[in-house]
């Protein structure tokens, strides 16, 4: 085994350890393991769906102000290409952004899916778990960046926390985030294909609506 292969299973092991400490700590038994991967996949990509959905915005605009339509295409395509990578699975596709039919339909699903994460966020109780989770998931800061953030108490009205804090309340956080995109059905779109060809973890991505 090379190197590469060894940080790809190490990865995975830390992955599955993080997963598991979390479900661990819940204690009303309704989010399991793989609503919390399921989680912890979308809050990844939130960065990546605002992206779209701001691109889109821009390019209805800019049709209102006389752009061509085939111009429009050309820049969705330019931002839906950042996302149609591995990343986001064959479900998510430049193709799919740009279907004359599916296109807004595709915007109105990345808003129900953004606007269920930052409600779950923003309605956190734990003034640290919700920091944690804006700095992290909505603004998209790295994991040791925002811990140095907490740790150092850069906000008056919350207090520092240590990086052992950080890491639990994290878990916490990812655990109620969990909780309310499954009570409100968003885990539903999410789905892990285990089928020929897979991995043994499955590949992750979006349940697209179709268009009648």
């Amino acid at each position: 085994m090379n190197d590469n292969q060894m940080c790809i299973v190490n990865s995975l092991e830390d992955e599955s350890s993080d997963t598991q400490r979390i479900v661990q700590v819940n204690f009303f038994d309704d989010v399991d393991a793989v609503d919390i991967r399921k989680t912890k996949w979308l809050l990844n990509k939130y960065t990546d769906l605002i992206d779209v959905i701001k691109n889109y915005e821009y390019s209805l605009q800019q049709l209102e102000n006389g752009m061509a339509a085939y111009d429009l295409l050309s820049a969705e395509g330019s931002v839906a290409k950042r996302v149609s990578g591995q990343e986001l699975t064959a479900d998510v596709t430049a193709n799919a952004v740009l279907l004359k039919d599916q296109r807004h339909v595709n915007y109105k699903f990345y808003q129900f899916l953004t606007n269920n994460i930052k409600f779950a966020i923003n309605n956190m109780r734990d003034k640290h778990e919700g920091l944690i989770a804006k700095l992290l998931f909505l603004d998209g800061m790295k994991y040791l960046k925002a811990q140095q953030y907490l740790e150092k108490g850069y906000r008056k009205d919350i207090p520092g926390i240590s990086a052992t804090t950080f890491a639990d309340k994290r878990r916490k956080t990812i655990e109620s985030i969990a909780k309310s995109l499954k009570v409100n059905r968003t885990l539903d779109f999410i789905t892990i294909d285990y089928g020929r060809g897979r991995n043994k973890e499955g590949e992750i991505g979006l349940r697209m609506p179709e268009v009648n």
